[in-house]
């Protein structure tokens, strides 16, 4: 039995796996030299739990952010109506709102740099489970959030040929998530720029109130493309774990031309 990872020497008699693949998980397959440097594949496991956990944390500091403005604008709303002691509770919330945001970019900068760690792998794992898949170079995993406006559908593009590679030969190969979590985020992005802007214009009181009520609608659409992300990552990591754990045939870059016939002598 052909070892189910390199498809070239025998497994071990215990084992799916040769005594190479099963001591070196990450060494290179052979034949996946298509970006300059061989596609090694390497579990994305931890780094996908820990990319999720990040993102629920985000969430749930947008939740408690959500929360927190609100009662800032209805303050501001008593205010307005002439009960002026309700500043005083309302600096209070201020104050706790700014340090929420403290906390909430320190873990929003970390789940952005797990999150690029994790994505690239997956990609590079992609291409060893289908090497002639992929319309982007690897390194556009990484490249591509940061082009201006291109990066509202580039990302996307490697996301959907890393998706479909990493699906087993019969396994479900549908979009709708990455969709959804593709959609969510570009969506997420607008509306949270506006609220700011909106934030920083606001001077009366009901222009206060109001801008606090946007950012905290914001915020809680931002709860919910943080749930989607969540599940997202871990769909597509569970994705390449049970395709690691699976044999599949070569991938062939394209149909092999007809050999010449032989000259006859």
């Amino acid at each position: 039995m052909l070892c189910v990872r390199c498809q070239a020497a025998d497994a071990q008699p215990s084992s799916v796996q040769c005594a190479v693949c099963a001591t070196y998980p990450g060494h290179p397959r052979p034949g996946t030299d298509t970006n300059g440097a061989p596609a090694v594949l390497r579990s994305p496991v931890a780094l996908g739990w820990a990319t999720a956990g990040l993102f629920a944390a985000v969430g749930l500091t947008d939740l408690v952010s959500a929360v927190l403005d609100l009662r800032v604008a209805g303050l501001v709303g008593q205010m307005i109506d002439g009960e002026w002691t309700a500043g005083e509770r309302a600096g209070g919330i201020e104050q706790l709102l700014v340090w929420t945001g403290h906390f909430w970019s320190l873990v929003y900068f970390a789940s952005i740099v797990v999150f690029l760690v994790w994505f690239r792998r997956g990609r590079v794992n992609a291409e060893v489970f289908d090497p002639y898949g992929h319309t982007m170079r690897r390194g556009w995993a990484v490249g591509s959030w940061f082009v201006p406006f291109a990066n509202l559908w580039l990302p996307r593009r490697v996301a959907v040929d890393t998706w479909r590679a990493s699906a087993s030969p019969a396994g479900w190969r549908g979009t709708w998530l990455l969709n959804l979590w593709w959609v969510t985020f570009v969506v997420d992005t607008v509306v949270s720029n506006g609220a700011s802007r909106l934030f920083r214009r606001a001077e009366e009181l009901d222009e206060i109130a109001r801008a606090y009520r946007y950012v905290a609608y914001s915020e809680l659409f931002s709860v919910v493309h943080a749930v989607i992300a969540v599940l997202f990552v871990l769909a597509l990591t569970r994705r390449q774990d049970a395709r690691a754990h699976q044999p599949w045939p070569p991938a062939a870059p394209g149909p092999v031309p007809d050999a010449p016939p032989p000259e006859k002598v």
